[in-house]
């Protein structure tokens, strides 16, 4: 397992997992946006927003890699282990409990390609396999419930639903025809498309060729793209309103979207020498607290903001004495949250964090396998093929 080079291939494709938009917002009103000045980022310095309270250890029997998607759920860590890998796997934080989810394959209770997954209202796991049309439905101790396929399920590449009957569903490009680059509202009992949302201009979005996991959040329900400075706020049923990232000098006109572009990459590279800021990523938003990174000529910075008090900070570096990184290195793509529950945000410890210096006392295990204290006994020498570590830390000052 070569962790390092993975991180870097997800960084280069976290800028990559594209859709498109046409730059185009209604008039917001002041409660609806966020301003954003990249010209004052600064060093997080990580002991002054989070605490440490807990490191998540996994057994050697599994491997846990290139996390897509993460969620958590009644102290349960449910998390998208793919590229090549594909299947879920669910860590009991209390109990160490571990259940993997990996029933790949052609057969009618079997999925052939992870697409998305969300915990549903009943605190279930809906597993979306874009190739086959299907939502498998298991419960949190790994068991299958229901199966239920649709062709309209065929490509799409994520969704959500919020009431177990209207589902949001996109797939940008892979639609196809006139209903091409849109989200859409699917009612799973009437097996008919409600609404659509965010029609974009097909000649532009020609060239926008992937599809991004992670484009819906739960709670608040939300839905964004890499390339719209938009967050949808979702209703059960509808989109209700919408906020508004902006970058001031830094956003992209709009003209630049009407380029002719051969493919993503080409735009991509257009825009980190344009100095614009692009690639609104790594989106999280839990209750009030939404987390977000973007770069500028090639350079990533993270923010963080209550959407409550208006409280926002930006970063360009970091300097991580909670839990172990370099001091004072440059914000990267695996310095970024997985996932956020309540007060609660978990990170990656991965073996690019080759020099830790994590207080033992400080730690409680979520599981006391022996494997588990020999990881946290080499803390300090990672080596290549061991498995990710996840830190969970409590949020303060926002």
């Amino acid at each position: 397992m070569k962790l390092a080079s993975s991180v870097l291939f997800l960084s280069i494709f976290s800028v990559f997992l594209i859709s498109c938009t046409n730059n185009k917002s209604k008039e917001k009103s002041q409660e609806e946006t966020i301003t954003i000045d990249l010209d004052q980022a600064q060093t997080l310095k990580v002991s002054d927003h989070f605490k440490l309270k807990d490191v998540i250890y996994f057994s050697d029997s599994l491997v846990v890699d290139h996390l897509i998607k993460s969620s958590v759920v009644n102290d349960k860590l449910v998390l998208h282990c793919g590229w090549g890998l594909d299947y879920l796997l669910v860590k009991d934080m209390k109990t160490g409990a571990e259940v993997a989810i990996s029933a790949k394959g052609e057969g009618p209770n079997q999925y052939q390609k992870l697409s998305d997954f969300f915990i549903n209202h009943k605190g279930q796991i809906e597993l979306l396999d874009g190739q086959a049309g299907k939502i498998l439905t298991y419960n949190l101790q790994g068991e299958l419930l229901s199966v239920y396929q649709n062709e309209k399920f065929h490509n799409i590449g994520s969704f959500l639903s919020l009431n177990g009957e209207d589902y949001f569903l996109y797939g940008g490009n892979f639609y196809g025809g006139k209903s091409g680059y849109q989200m859409q509202i699917w009612n799973k009992i009437e097996g008919k498309v409600k609404s659509s949302y965010i029609p974009f201009d097909e000649q532009k979005a020609g060239f926008m060729l992937f599809i991004e996991p992670r484009n819906f959040s739960k709670n608040p329900a939300s839905f964004y793209q890499v390339y719209n400075q938009n967050v949808y706020e979702l209703g059960e049923d509808a989109v209700k309103d919408s906020l508004y990232l902006d970058f001031g000098q830094d956003n992209i006109p709009a003209e630049l979207f009407e380029n002719s572009y051969q493919d993503v990459r080409e735009f991509s590279q257009a825009m980190s020498k344009s100095g614009y800021a692009y690639g609104l990523g790594n989106f999280l938003w839990e209750k009030d607290l939404l987390f977000a990174s973007v770069r500028k000529k090639e350079k990533d910075f993270h923010l963080y903001t209550n959407t409550k008090t208006g409280k926002l900070a930006v970063f360009d570096k970091i300097s991580n004495d909670v839990f172990g990184l370099k001091a004072k290195e440059k914000i990267g793509y695996q310095h970024r949250p997985i996932a956020m529950n309540g007060n609660d945000v978990y990170f990656i410890l991965s073996i690019e964090a080759q020099n830790e210096n994590m207080e033992k006392s400080l730690i409680k295990n979520s599981s006391k396998s022996d494997l588990n204290k020999t990881l946290l006994s080499k803390i300090e020498n990672f080596k290549d093929g061991d498995n990710l570590v996840i830190v969970k830390c409590e949020v303060k000052g926002f």
